[in-house]
This record gives structure tokens, sequence and C-alpha cells, in this order.
């Protein structure tokens, strides 16, 4: 167990009115601490307790004490956690008591940082639990929760033991080298790095999926000027968000809403128009139009029948497998003017609406969580979502390269042996079993206080 020679305190409730809220405490003196501020000497592990709590021998508020005993505890360390009425004045006051008792402050995430010091969870799990609070949606939440019940870890932790096991297999070989004993070949050890490294590379794949899970899906809706890009917006938010005008070039600047359905989160992006003008503040505007295509998850492209052809085509984005084509004014255009563009589209992925009269917005929506949904790992059990762990196992799938390379070159054992470490230590980087200080404070620096 970790030693922390200090015991913090802090508000593990959202800031703010409420009719409870919740102080927490963590440390060698704790127990001690509420000791003092209630007068009361015994509480049971566990066991919610009704007690009083005094502010300069006035009586403050009325609590409810819950005491967990080192090491069943959440931190792995001796915790109270203090349940009061949600007054601002109350929380502080109680705050200030503590400390004036020998607590101090908590840092950003330093609770769990102490459950992973303490090995109460690994550090993959100890991420889990901060995506987990800032979860927005079914899938998010999904991902957050699989990495929290260590599901991942497990999987890394499987992979680990192949590594140390072929380790083991290669420094057993350099042990009894000078004896006739007849060793795995390496063949078959070339052939578990190469079925390591596929399982590895499934990992980092599913990173793409997961960075849609946890950011939300970026969704620029681009056109040309009055195509109905506004229209759209305000139909999926179901309301006046952005105000439309018959009048060419009048949005140029982007404005970004979201969204929820089938348990995504949609980044919709209302952009400026695309087309030729001498206009500069319309140039930069159609300048961001183009940057938030090149970084888009799912384009909508939505367009006007009745124009012409020339009036889209060259706007048409490079990457059509993540577009939707959107055939909008179904409602004033007419059917020849409607089936000649859906001929023209025919081997796209397109769909007809009225953004105006909101006709074919709900199948526009399903059509766009269809398009992501497909996208999803057949393990949704593993999904990578931090960038942190997919820089682990890129490391990790380069070093096993170094070594399949140095296996088909007739190098020593020594050798391999040296790149398989390397990608045991990255791999471990995940759980945390390897880790430095700086890792660990740009990880729990983005927790909330009290947690």
């Amino acid at each position: 167990m970790a030693s922390q020679a200090n015991t913090i305190v802090a508000l593990s409730t959202a800031p703010g009115f409420g009719a409870i809220a919740v102080v927490r405490l963590t440390g060698p003196i704790s127990l001690s601490i509420i000791s003092t501020l209630t007068n009361k000497k015994a509480f049971k592990p566990r066991l919610a307790t009704f007690t009083k709590i005094f502010y300069k021998t006035n009586h403050l508020d009325d609590i409810i004490v819950t005491y967990f005993k080192a090491p069943e505890s959440y931190t792995g360390e001796d915790v109270v956690e203090i349940s009061c009425h949600g007054s601002q004045y109350i929380i502080e006051r109680i705050i200030e008591l503590c400390i004036n008792e020998g607590a101090r402050n908590a840092e950003p995430g330093e609770f769990t940082k102490r459950a992973f010091l303490n090995g109460k969870m690994d550090l993959s799990q100890a991420e889990g639990v901060a995506d987990i609070i800032h979860t927005q949606t079914q899938a998010a939440h999904l991902a957050s929760t699989n990495l929290l019940d260590g599901h991942t870890g497990i999987f890394i932790k499987k992979c680990q033991k192949q590594l140390i096991d072929i380790i083991s297999l290669l420094e057993l070989e350099l042990d009894f080298s000078d004896q006739e004993i007849d060793f795995t070949p390496k063949s078959k050890i070339e052939n578990q790095l190469v079925d390591l490294q596929n399982t590895l590379q499934m990992l980092i794949q599913s990173f793409n999926y997961g960075k849609l899970v946890k950011e939300g899906i970026r969704v620029p809706i681009i056109g040309p000027p009055n195509s109905g890009k506004s229209s759209l917006l305000n139909a999926f938010l179901q309301e006046e968000r952005v105000i439309v005008s018959p009048t060419a070039g009048t949005t140029r600047d982007s404005i970004e809403e979201s969204f929820r359905r089938g348990g995504y989160q949609f980044r919709l992006i209302d952009t400026a128009g695309l087309r030729q003008t001498t206009d500069s503040v319309e140039q930069k505007g159609i300048e961001r139009t183009n940057k938030y295509i090149q970084q888009a998850d799912l384009i909508l492209f939505i367009i006007d029948p009745s124009k012409p052809v020339s009036d889209f085509q060259k706007y048409l984005p490079n990457n059509l497998d993540d577009t939707i084509i959107i055939l909008n004014k179904i409602d004033i255009i007419s059917e020849s003017q409607l089936n000649n563009k859906q001929k023209y589209f025919k081997n796209f992925n397109t769909i007809t609406i009225s953004a105006k009269t909101h006709n074919g917005i709900h199948r526009l929506a399903d059509k766009m969580v269809n398009h992501i949904k497909v996208k999803r790992p057949k393990n949704e059990n593993i999904i990578i979502t931090r960038k942190r762990h997919k820089y682990s196992l890129i490391n990790t799938k380069q070093s096993l390269e170094h070594a399949l390379f140095s296996i088909k070159d007739n190098q020593p054992s020594e050798i391999i042996v040296m790149d398989l470490r390397i990608a045991l230590d990255s791999l471990s980087e995940i759980l945390g079993k390897v880790y430095n200080d700086d890792i660990l404070n740009n990880i729990f620096k983005n927790f909330c206080i009290g947690k």
C-alpha cells in the first residue's frame, strides 16, 4: 500500500445549491477529525450514523457520517463521507473545520489517484472513472463502464501473459544454451508474435470508433448557399437556433450544436456556403468550412435539386464513403427536378427531405446512426477511447516488429528478448505497471476535485 502521510478533504458532489451534499475525507486521521467535529467517538465501518456537527461550539448542521475502514474503502485508506444539507455556507464551514483539524484541500483526482497507488484499481480503470463522470450518451457510457469494470485491463493482461511466456522461453534457452535441450522453434515464436500483433492492431483500430463514442461525431453540414444548411440544423434541434435568410452568403461563421440519437452524440456544424466569392469575410468562412470537411467523421452534403449540377458538382467531398447526400426542398420542387438529381446521385448514399417542414428528418437521423453503427468493433467490450492507450499499443506493436525482424535475421535470443521487454513495458503503461509522475499528473489533473 502506498504511504500517504496526510489527510485530504473535498466536496464530492456538484457545487451549488442542492438538497444534499457530500464532503469526503481520506487519510490516516479521517476518523479522528470527524470524531472531534461531532463529539462522537464510535463510528462503525460501513454504517450510516446520524449525528450533529458543530462550528465554534454552535450547532452547524445535522449530518450522516459513513466510515469506511482501510483497506476496505475506495482509496484503500480510512475514508469518511459526510452527508450534509446542500447549503454553500455549511459546505464551506465543514471543509474549513476539517482543514483546521489537520486535513488539506484535495487536488483534482487525488482520491482516485490514491486508489490507484494503493492497488485498488489499475490505471485504465482510474481513467474509466473520469470517463464515466463525463458520459452523455449510451455508447459513451458503455465504453466507460467497460473500462471501469476492467474489461480492457483483463484483455491487456492476457496480452502481457503471452509476451511474458515468450520471453520466458527465450531466456530459458539462454540459461541452458550449453546443454543438448530441444527448445521451442523460432518459427513457432514468430507465429505467436504475429498473432499478438494482429490482436494489438485490432485494438488500435477500435480507437477510430472509440473516439467517436467519447468525443461525439463531428458532422459539418455543407453545400452551396441557400441549399438549406441552417434550416437543417434548426430542424434537428427543433428550434430556430440559426437565422435563415434567402440572401446567399449570410452564414459566414460556423455554429456548432449537438443532438443525441441512437445512443450517440452528433456534433452538427452549420457552415458557410460553398461558392466562388470576392468577399474576404465570406472567403474566410469557406476556408473554415473546408477545414471542417477535412476533420469530419460524417458529412451532410445538402443541395437544392432545382439548381443546376454546376452549382455543387465541384464541391462534392473527396470522402464520399462518409458523406450523406441530402436532396432538400422536396416540399416545393417539381417531381422531374427531384428525379433528375436522384438519377445523378444513384450511386451515392442519398436521402430526400424538407428541412422547412421537417419531412424526412427522422429518417435522416436514423441513417446517420446506422452509418456509425457499422463502424462498431465486433467485440464492443474492448474499445480503446484514449490516445494514451492507442500510443502505448502502437509502441508495443513496433517493438514486436523489431523482434520479428531480429528472428528473421537470425539474431541471438538476447536481442529478441530486449525488444520483447520494451514491448512489455509499453503494454504495461496502459495498466500503470510502468509509469512516471508526469503521466500520472497529466491523467489526474483532468479529474474533478473530490473524485
